[in-house]
């Protein structure tokens, strides 16, 4: 629900900004009598407030996602142990420390994927959504970069043109952004579903007929 609502902030960002570009065209062109004042300050509130919306959304997202990252991370490790790379609470330092954040947490969710899996001869048993995850860490990094970039860019532009650049790469930043939601999304359904399965598999098996008379459950 809250990455629909990082979406929904995306969107409203990508018409505001638009919009704001739009103006900022006019006014390169012809000048304040084809693009009023007014309007154009209304357009930069409105750009404004997209931002502001996007942060809030964004850090309420990021602290539930985290949460939920760190609760697959802990069941993983009543899975299988030794399938991990680094210990739980990189589960939430990943996202945090500088440089890290870049690749851990792409290296810890395989990780999660492959605890979670069922074993190979379970029929239809889902594996790790390698392509899956790779494509959301790819779309989201270049975002988390793109983003940055064009902040900075925004905030130091002193004439139209430079306005129109920066405005332009946020709105580019603003669809990688919805795209990086879209796949996290998959990504987040496609584990759960993962480790549903998972513990149902193991309630079933050891309350098998073979688990009761002591046998071992294959």
């Amino acid at each position: 629900m809250l990455l629909g609502l990082v979406m929904l902030a995306d969107v409203f960002s990508l018409g505001t900004g638009a919009q704001y570009y739009s103006l900022w065209s006019g006014f390169g062109e012809e000048g304040f009598h084809a693009v009023g004042l007014e309007e154009m300050e209304r357009a930069e509130r409105l750009y404004s407030l997209a931002g502001v919306l996007q942060t809030i959304t964004f850090v309420m997202c990021g602290m539930v996602f985290i949460l939920w990252f760190r609760q697959m991370r802990e069941n993983a490790q009543l899975f299988a142990p030794d399938a991990h790379r680094r210990s739980p609470s990189w589960a939430v330092w990943g996202w945090i420390v500088p440089v890290v954040f870049l690749w851990l947490p792409r290296r810890i969710t395989l990780d999660i994927g492959t605890a979670s899996e069922l074993p190979h001869d379970v029929p239809d048993a889902p594996r790790t959504p390698v392509t899956l995850v790779n494509a959301w860490w790819a779309v989201w990094i270049s975002q988390a970069i793109l983003s940055n970039l064009a902040s900075r860019f925004y905030g130091a532009a002193d004439d139209g043109g430079a306005i129109k650049q920066a405005v332009g790469l946020l709105m580019v930043s603003d669809v990688l952004d919805i795209a990086a939601g879209v796949l996290a999304v998959l990504v987040v359904c496609r584990i759960t579903t993962m480790q549903q399965r998972r513990v149902s598999w193991t309630g079933t098996a050891h309350n098998s007929p073979d688990a009761a008379a002591g046998r071992p459950v294959t």
